[in-house]
């Protein structure tokens, strides 16, 4: 895979979506001009330490903060991101896995190999047939990859087709997602006392995340940060 990779570097190399330069699909350079964020409780969006959020801010939550690497409205952002989702070019991953480790690394001081997993948000068997792969499976991995955290990503199973969520209101979202997610009794009490990082693409509300972070709450597992590329 390796050799392959490197011949797709050589023959046909990435090129910035931003200002076209070679070997990357967002250079350095484009990616600190996104305007990306800075720590926040992703409840209130308003300054929070390590983007925990607000205790005032947690009621109906699961989880204990949402770090967020950047915009989904820039752009760029969602030219990669959709691209990456939708038209096969899951190598665009690569560029956003190695900004989001740093950031990891920044606001999670404590995590090692352990104590802490990385369970990426699942979907449906359907939709990863049409995708031919989940683009958090692929996330998860490339950070497991650079840290040496374990990635489980069938400790979760979606078990209900839930269709495109970004064109309903935050209620219907929550309608749909209920009873959407399981948790994999395979996997309990194989993790006690784990640290849990949830890993998604992109999010516009709570209801995914909490709706996940919920079922691992049920499960004992009660030390949750999400981690995401773009929010709105």
């Amino acid at each position: 895979m390796k050799i392959i990779k490197l011949l797709k570097d050589i023959f046909s190399p990435k090129k910035c979506y931003s200002c076209n330069k070679e070997w990357h699909f967002l250079c350095l350079v484009c990616f600190k001009q996104c305007n990306n964020f800075d720590s926040i409780c992703y409840v209130c969006k308003n300054p929070s330490k390590d983007f925990e959020i607000h205790s005032d801010c947690q009621q109906g939550l699961y989880y204990k903060k949402v770090i967020i690497l950047t915009h989904y409205k820039n752009k760029v952002i969602k030219k990669l991101i959709t691209d990456a989702k939708f038209y096969k070019r899951k190598d665009i991953f690569e560029d956003f896995w190695n900004y989001l480790t740093k950031l990891l690394i920044k606001y999670e001081k404590d995590v090692n190999k352990n104590n802490t997993l990385l369970i990426p948000i699942p979907i449906h068997f359907f939709k990863k047939l049409k995708r031919w792969y989940n683009q958090t499976d692929i996330i998860s991995q490339y950070i497991s990859e650079r840290t040496g955290l374990k990635s489980v990503k069938n400790i979760l199973l979606k078990k209900k087709y839930t269709g495109q969520q970004s064109h309903n209101t935050k209620l219907e979202r929550k309608k749909n997602l209920k009873n959407s997610l399981q948790f994999n009794k395979k996997y309990t009490d194989k993790f006690d006392n784990y640290k849990i990082i949830l890993i998604d693409d992109v999010i516009s509300t709570w209801s995914t995340l909490n709706e996940a972070s919920k079922i691992l709450h049920n499960q004992w597992f009660n030390d949750i940060t999400c981690l995401v590329i773009a929010s709105d």
